[in-house]
């Protein structure tokens, strides 16, 4: 059953800006625009990248992968460009305070 662990605190996250954690052998990205934080799989569907190394485009919410330029909506996980062609995972987020927690 999923649940929400804590994972980073909201001063961990550069403003309007992405970092990856490490959570039971999953690597989680969390970003931050503004007030919202969002947090996605850190891994490309693709082929193996880490996504919170790649371009975030704060105006748009999509982060680009560093090795082929396939971008994702960070919101939804919708591909938006090839050449990759499956989603990536995204997940629920609380902030309680000044703690991000993630449903996992």
């Amino acid at each position: 059953m999923p649940s929400f662990v804590r994972i980073a605190a909201v001063e961990d996250i550069p403003a309007e800006g992405v970092r990856a954690f490490e959570h039971a052998s999953q690597r989680i990205a969390i970003y931050r625009l503004g007030d919202q934080i969002y947090a996605t799989s850190d891994i490309c569907s693709h082929e193996y990248a880490e996504l919170s190394e790649g371009f975030l485009d704060v105006d748009d919410c999509t982060i680009e992968c560093p090795l082929h330029g396939s971008r994702f909506d960070i919101r939804s996980g919708a591909v938006l460009s090839l050449p990759a062609f499956e989603p990536i995972a995204t997940f629920p987020v609380r902030v309680e305070g000044e703690d991000i927690l993630v449903e996992l």
